[in-house]
């Protein structure tokens, strides 16, 4: 999730622990624990870009990295503070961990289990960026700081702001298996027979959702939007060279990539170069019966590869495009 929405989040899940014994300074060590696991990205230049996706949301992301630092955290404040230690560990765990924790509900998804496990988890309730979740957060935050600490109502505004909030990310999740129903409804309609599906969100809100469905062949992209008047029934098809994939596959510097594509990989030839993309996103856009996505990776026929900042240079009329399917249009 973004920066904003990880510090207001760490502020108030801190706060909720630890507000009636030191007020106001409970939102600024919140806000400061929030932020640590992101701090990884300190680092990215000094990595190529699959070599990052290796680093970003790994251990700090981890459960273990969380329980680690809660115990540091715990004991310094525990000190600091002359009060005992499970209260200050508590308060840090949660401002700690529910930074991973809101980040496997976007569609990047967390290694939360790391090293355990090197699987990205995501639930795709919403996307990296939504302001219906961070506004709550942002108003309690802000209302918390205005106010006195000897105020009687501070614990109310807390509890309120999470509660809105949590509640979005849980209107989310169950639009998710409503919509993703929809899909599967209409793909026994159509006869499609499919290995899994993937229904995430659109940037900035809940409304309109992105279909990804792998076949052994390749994968179908749908939308659907919950204002829409019909069921959706427009399937746009990828051929894919699954051949190409299994034989990258067993390249291991490129593990963190196909970690992170979670089996929606797209091979295809362009220019003379084969291409491979993480589609889990959804596509870009769709033109000229083709779908575009961001940074492919391009293998020359000598077998090099890189991956390629492809980004479109048309962002206006893409969120334009946008705004009309939200609508249902």
């Amino acid at each position: 999730m973004d920066s904003l929405s990880q510090i207001v989040l760490g502020a108030a899940t801190f706060a909720l622990i630890k507000d009636k014994e030191i007020g106001k300074k409970a939102l600024l060590y919140g806000a400061i624990l929030g932020t640590i696991p992101d701090l990884d990205v300190l680092i990215n230049p000094f990595f190529n870009k699959i070599e990052q996706l290796s680093i970003h949301r790994a251990f700090s992301h981890s459960i273990f990295f969380s329980l680690i630092l809660s115990w540091l955290f715990g004991k310094w404040f525990a000190k600091k503070y002359n009060s005992p230690f499970k209260s200050w560990f508590l308060a840090s765990f949660l401002a700690l961990f529910t930074h991973p924790l809101l980040d496997i509900c976007t569609t990047y998804g967390t290694r939360i289990l790391y090293p355990l496990s090197m699987d990205f988890y995501s639930l795709d309730n919403v996307f990296v960026i939504d302001p219906l979740y961070t506004t709550w957060l942002l108003i309690g935050c802000i209302t918390l700081w205005i106010m006195k600490n000897t105020n009687p109502n501070r614990q109310k505004v807390i509890h309120y702001s999470l509660i809105l909030s949590t509640g979005y990310l849980l209107f989310g999740l169950v639009i998710n298996l409503y919509v993703k129903n929809i899909f599967v409804n209409q793909l026994k309609e159509k006869n499609i027979t499919y290995e899994k599906i993937k229904i995430v969100p659109t940037p900035f809100n809940t409304i309109l959702w992105e279909a990804i469905i792998k076949t052994k062949d390749g994968l179908y992209y749908s939308d659907y939007s919950l204002l829409d008047k019909h069921l959706p029934t427009q399937f746009h098809f990828e051929k894919n060279d699954i051949n190409f994939i299994a034989e990258k596959k067993k390249i291991k510097a490129l593990e963190p990539f196909f970690n992170f594509t979670e089996g929606y990989e797209l091979a295809r030839m362009e220019n003379g170069k084969m291409n491979i993309y993480g589609t889990k996103f959804g596509p870009i856009d769709i033109q000229n019966n083709k779908a575009e996505f961001f940074f492919p990776l391009v293998f020359n026929a000598n077998g090099t590869y890189s991956s390629v900042d492809k980004q479109p240079n048309n962002y206006s009329e893409i969120f334009s495009k946008l705004w009309i399917r939200i609508q249902g249009k």
